[in-house]
């Protein structure tokens, strides 16, 4: 009779044991690893969608300077535009972190990627942060965020200058224009300029052309001066407000705006789109709601 309690006792001790799940730590971190250099060899072939079978179908892509992928088929849109570049990525982690019911991990690491722009080679290196869900067998990509440990470029606008001002007639054809990256903070990148006229820097007239890729869209951001804006080309979409997601309305070849300063403005372009802008200088962009 003694022994029954024991007994009792040892019986519900082994069948605790026999349903505690015990986690593999390391094999997880294996089968991440495996996920980060299927990542590398995808970029590296320019597979988006080897890229997007390694996410869970509700995963979000939350890349700087954009707005968050939702879902495979956008996380598959948003890598396919950037494997256009013929990036290398590097994944190294730093950290694995698993759940104990082993069903969740989360990875942080380090990455580097590489690809030549239109000025040469250029390589970006930052941290990531991914959650990891278990789904079935395999391992899925639940939340991707990364950022750059670079700092933002500075406007390339001041120091483009192709025509002087002056007092004399000046004619420049178009086949004499040259385009090259504008990178702004807070903007995508892909936009170009080219200067027809002046210095958009300086404080006299100037006339410049933007040209804007497929699909490309800017912020809510105002220019202290006023700006004479005619669309070249494409379809340039443009609303006013200083949030974006409000209205906008699209312009065709043709359409003039005149935009005062100081007046916050959002849009973008629905094909590849030219406009051009004269005004008074110094052009300058100042994101909405953000302090000076």
């Amino acid at each position: 009779m003694r022994a029954k309690p024991f007994s009792l006792a040892a019986a519900v001790f082994a069948v605790a044991c026999a349903t505690t799940r015990q986690v593999d730590v390391a094999s997880v971190e294996s089968q991440i690893n495996s996920i980060n250099r299927r990542m590398e060899q995808a970029v590296a072939a320019k597979n988006a969608d080897a890229i997007a079978e390694l996410y869970a179908s509700d995963a979000v892509l939350m890349a700087p300077n954009a707005p968050a992928a939702r879902g495979k088929e956008a996380i598959r849109t948003s890598w396919a535009e950037a494997l256009k570049a013929s990036p290398t990525l590097r994944l190294t982690t730093t950290k694995v972190d698993v759940a104990a019911s082993g069903d969740w991990a989360g990875e942080t690491g380090t990455y580097t990627f590489s690809y030549t722009g239109d000025q040469g080679p250029v390589t970006d290196r930052g941290k990531y942060v991914v959650n990891l869900r278990k789904d079935g067998t395999e391992w899925k990509v639940v939340n991707d965020i990364f950022n750059s440990d670079l700092p933002l470029p500075a406007p390339s606008v001041a120091v483009i200058v192709v025509e002087p001002p002056g007092d004399k007639m000046v004619m420049t054809g178009s086949a004499a224009l040259t385009y090259q990256p504008l990178e702004i903070p807070g903007f995508k990148s892909g936009m170009q300029i080219a200067v027809v006229h002046g210095d958009p820097g300086g404080k006299g007239d100037y006339t410049i052309r933007l040209k804007f890729p497929a699909g490309y869209t800017f912020p809510a951001h105002y220019h202290p001066n006023a700006e004479h804006l005619t669309v070249l080309s494409g379809t340039f979409l443009l609303g006013m407000g200083d949030k974006e997601g409000g209205p906008v309305r699209e312009y065709q070849p043709g359409d003039f705006l005149y935009i005062p300063g100081k007046e916050p403005h959002f849009g973008g372009a629905k094909g590849e789109t030219v406009i051009q802008l004269h005004g008074i200088g110094p052009f300058e962009v100042k994101l909405a709601g953000v302090a000076d």
